[in-house]
């Protein structure tokens, strides 16, 4: 068996095998559905056209990839794990922290800020929706057309828009407040100022912008590969089912149960397991109790759960801050 240790970040080494929490297994399927923070929609509104090329693509792939190794003055921020609450925002959520990633990467670690999730669920063209879901497409494409201000986790009175929705226990491991206790927020006001009044800085100053957002090939494993190593994490869309919930360690590579939903994650490199393959290495959005500290891996190279399907990332723009 195999550990996966990180070297200056929080260390998580498990032994690579896949378990079921055992306080979730006992839950009926209604109780775990309303436990699961993903959303019911489904995608729309794609581009037809791909990017599937790029001049400055790192041509040398090595067989194990982790950002946070290979970035390392932003192994901190690509490493931050989210909590999205009891809402099905992980479309902004897995935007934001990838754009947040590619503006740390670009300005060579001299940007460490969180940019806001909360902003693009405020004020992104899915605002409507609230915690019911959205495009993660068309939140990449906000941050080029209108940009997003920074905004770190809830509670942290960090940045113009800190994220409003609280944290909570998604699937009964922690013994904290249970996310289904929580009301759903079904709408967001768009409010162009900055919520954390001790900021200091005006709300269009605060903007961020991408000057291109895309999707890559989703055939060719090696292009996405290549553009996490070239210019950093991506955005990912993946089928939700119920096995996955209960997720704890190892490659997921075997879907069962029911399909509950969508989720958004982002992809920050990949790995090979001895046993289980080719796997990529993801982040997911329901804080650091589930899984291995917040990420998991999922087997890289058959779509599964459409995980290749949907990959997405925007050029940064602005790197004067």
């Amino acid at each position: 068996m195999r550990s996966f240790v990180h070297i200056g970040i929080l260390v998580c080494s498990f032994a690579w095998t896949v378990t079921t929490n055992a306080a979730f297994a006992k839950l009926s399927s209604e109780k775990s559905s309303a436990r699961t923070p993903v959303q019911r929609t489904d995608y729309d509104g794609l581009p037809d056209a791909r990017k599937t090329a790029d001049s400055n693509y790192v041509t040398d792939l090595p067989a194990e990839f982790d950002a946070r190794q290979h970035f390392v003055k932003c192994s901190d921020v690509i490493g931050d794990i989210k909590d999205q609450g009891n809402c099905a925002s992980s479309w902004a959520v897995a935007v934001a922290s990838s754009f947040t990633d590619r503006l740390c990467i670009k300005t060579d670690g001299k940007f460490t800020k969180h940019l806001s999730a909360q902003n693009l669920m405020s004020c992104g063209a899915e605002r409507s929706t609230g915690c019911g879901g959205g495009s993660a497409f068309k939140a990449w494409e906000h941050t080029m057309t209108k940009g997003i201000v920074t905004g770190g986790h809830y509670g942290s009175n960090e940045g113009c828009q800190p994220y409003q929705r609280s944290t909570c226990d998604h699937f009964g491991v922690t013994g904290g407040k249970n996310c289904s206790s929580e009301i759903l927020m079904v709408q967001t006001t768009c409010d162009e100022k900055c919520s954390n009044e001790n900021y200091g800085i005006d709300y269009n100053e605060d903007l961020h912008k991408t000057s291109s957002v895309y999707m890559t090939s989703w055939t060719n494993v090696k292009q996405i590969q290549q553009e996490i190593a070239t210019y950093g994490p991506v955005t990912a869309f993946m089928y939700v089912y119920e096995n996955f919930l209960s997720y704890k360690r190892g490659v997921y590579k075997s879907t069962a149960g029911r399909m509950v939903g969508y989720q958004y994650v982002k992809l920050i490199g990949w790995g090979v397991d001895e046993v289980d393959g080719e796997y990529w290495l993801a982040m997911n959005s329901w804080n650091n109790s589930w899984g291995e500290c917040g990420f998991f891996k999922i087997l890289r190279g058959y779509n599964l759960c459409s995980i290749e399907l949907l990959v997405m990332a925007g050029t940064v723009q602005d790197v004067s801050r």
